[in-house]
């Protein structure tokens, strides 16, 4: 045997084929697996010390929101140091697909750039690649095609159907981020623009995707009272563009609909058995992350957040809105102003509304909760994050312990000093699952979550030389502690990292090292197989 550039000593090999462990050296040369065995009496130039620890693939989030963050802090802190060796961005808003247009339309985008001291100076999705790649990331990155920029660059923030000329551009787009990696055509439609998409218009867009070798990833257009008919959808694009499906974060979200988890996976489990290539990811959290505008109907919000804003200054549009939101199931269940906890606003916003419930809020200011609700809404130029309790840990449960239920993180990287609240699951999502879920409660045993960590999500993207480790495949690793790895972040204090994770790997790279972070920016863009 040469000599090595790295043997991880010691170990017990979770594979990530669900396999038990095994003891055994790993040697890497390079950004490669080159051995796996008794590597004893070879030479290395550096060792990390696995006694006592699982080595296992890095982890893979298919669902990462670090859509503009690695450009600012490619280091990507609470990911990487928790086992995240790769990323995969796009759900909505993918960072390759932004356009002055689209700046000039949305003005969120442009303060999340200024934010982060950005400016957009890159093209397409190649463009965005290439700049990650000169700034430097710790994570290795890929990204699918958002529906909501096709739709913004082509056709505009109207709720209308898109002209064929429109639709036209709309493919074209698409086969430009494809042509440039991209893993297929990822929709969010529960947010405008997407939302105004018809099903027609998503399969046609999806049989381009899928003529590329591509798949088909979903945030669907509803999950607590429509979560059927809405993963219903997903699997009809899936059928008739014959395209595989992915569903982003799978959950049944408000109280009533508690419970109805069952019946989500005898809808996908049906579809699988009849052939359909339908699988998912989850976070293991109940509580969602998302904007504070998630629950509005989409006529207020057509346009974009200025007209939004223009709309909510007005008493008789705030009651109309009122009236339609408390008559119908809105995506994370109906309105429950106890539920919303606020995160983040604009350095310039409410910042005294931060780690509050919009019903907290509303009793300090004598205030009717529905009107602190829209003005939080205009006082913050509709960019409010915000986290909805609003799922049940049995149904969390129930959902890990399938086979085709992925883990994701769905949030971006962030660091200590960032400013406001995350949801805790930028920091913890995956040491949760292994601490709290595997070791503890036991709803599944720790071979089969580093499975849904590592090779499930590989197959989901295509990818055959990551999540895994073999000989030959990337020398992406985690070294954790399987009797200490937990997380710390909670809902009220987030910005905490995990516990047990000593050691990641990315492409050969020591990348954390005795729990740290040591600088390494090893990562790369990954690119769909073509």
């Amino acid at each position: 045997m040469p000599h090595l550039d790295l043997v991880v000593r010691g170990g017990d090999v979770l594979d990530g084929s669900g396999a038990p462990a095994r003891r055994a050296d790993v040697g890497v040369q390079g950004d490669r697996v080159v051995a796996i065995g008794d590597l004893g009496s070879t030479r290395a130039s550096r060792h990390v010390d696995a006694r006592d620890r699982i080595v296992a693939p890095g982890f893979i989030d298919v669902q990462s929101q670090s859509n503009l963050t690695l450009l600012a802090d490619g280091l990507a802190q609470s990911h990487v140091r928790q086992g995240i060796t790769t990323e995969i961005v796009g759900e909505g808003g993918s960072p390759g697909q932004l356009t002055p247009r689209i700046l000039e339309q949305d003005a969120r985008y442009v303060e999340w750039l200024d934010a982060l001291g950005l400016r957009l100076d890159w093209s397409g999705l190649r463009g965005y690649f290439e700049r990650l790649e000169a700034s430097g990331t710790s994570v290795n990155v890929g990204a699918f095609a958002s529906v909501d920029l096709l739709r913004a660059e082509a056709v505009g923030l109207d709720d209308r159907p898109p002209t064929r000329a429109e639709l036209d551009r709309m493919c074209a787009l698409l086969r430009a981020a494809l042509d440039d990696g991209a893993f297929g055509l990822a929709t969010a439609l529960v947010y405008p623009p997407a939302s105004y998409c018809s099903t027609d218009e998503l399969v046609h867009l999806a049989a381009v995707a899928a003529r590329a070798g591509g798949s088909y990833a979903s945030h669907v257009r509803g999950e607590s009272g429509r979560v059927l008919d809405a993963i219903g959808e997903a699997i009809a694009i899936g059928e008739r563009a014959r395209i595989p499906v992915l569903v982003y974060h799978l959950k049944v979200a408000g109280k009533p609909n508690w419970g109805r988890m069952k019946d989500v996976g005898a809808l996908v489990e049906a579809a699988r058995a009849r052939g359909v290539s339908v699988s998912a990811c989850q976070y293991p959290y109940a509580a969602a992350g998302t904007g504070i505008c998630a629950p509005l109907p989409d006529w207020v919000q057509e346009g974009g957040p200025l007209r939004l804003v223009e709309r909510l200054v007005h008493r008789d549009t705030r009651a109309r809105v009122r009236r339609d939101m408390e008559s119908r199931d809105a995506a994370l269940g109906r309105i429950d102003f106890d539920a919303i906890q606020v995160a983040s606003v604009p350095p310039d916003g409410d910042t005294g509304a931060i780690g509050r419930r919009v019903s907290e809020i509303a009793r300090a200011r004598s205030a009717d909760p529905w009107d602190t609700y829209f003005d939080l809404v205009t006082r913050n130029r509709a960019n409010v994050f915000c986290i909805f309790h609003s799922m049940s840990e049995d149904d969390v449960r129930v959902a890990m312990r399938w086979p085709w239920v992925g883990v994701a993180s769905d949030a971006e990287a962030v660091d200590l000093g960032h400013p406001g609240l995350v949801h805790p699951r930028a920091y913890g999502t995956f040491p949760r699952v292994l601490g709290r879920y595997a070791r503890e409660e036991r709803v599944l045993d720790l071979p089969e979550a580093v499975r849904k960590m590592t090779s499930l999500p590989a197959s989901q993207l295509g990818l055959v030389d990551r999540g895994c480790v073999r000989t030959g495949a990337f020398a992406d690793l985690v070294v954790f502690d399987p009797d200490g790895v937990r997380d710390t972040a909670t809902f009220e204090a987030p910005h905490a990292f995990p516990v047990g994770i000593d050691a990641v790997i990315v492409n050969g790279a020591v990348t954390v090292e005795d729990g740290a972070h040591t600088g390494a920016r090893a990562g790369r863009a990954i690119r769909r197989r073509s």
